[in-house]
């Protein structure tokens, strides 16, 4: 995992970011003009919903955007913005509707 973090930050630099602070595996913080957490994944490697929940929740904290840095199998970064979403208590599901056969 090492590796691949070097490998997201050395992209980051060349995109012009600095890297202000690293965290734990695969967590840092980089600005370019505002600050980000970024957050190292890899393809076809499982994360569970808490690790993102507590990334999500560190940048919550840290009061800066989450951006999920993907690594895919041929070593390209793929970089996506990631936010806790809100959903409003009332709202239901509705029924699916039967199809007939």
């Amino acid at each position: 995992m090492d590796i691949l973090v070097e490998q997201v930050m050395r992209d980051l630099k060349s995109r012009g970011f600095k890297i202000v602070e690293s965290f734990n595996e695969g967590t840092f913080i980089a600005e370019k003009k505002d600050k980000y957490l970024f957050y190292v994944m890899v393809e076809g490697v499982e994360v569970t919903v808490q690790a993102l929940l507590d990334v999500i929740n560190m940048g919550e904290t840290l009061s800066v955007p989450v951006v999920l840095a993907l690594v895919s199998n041929d070593g390209t970064v793929t970089y996506y913005f990631a936010r806790r979403v809100r959903l409003p208590r009332n709202v239901r599901a509705s029924p699916l509707a039967k199809s007939e056969a």
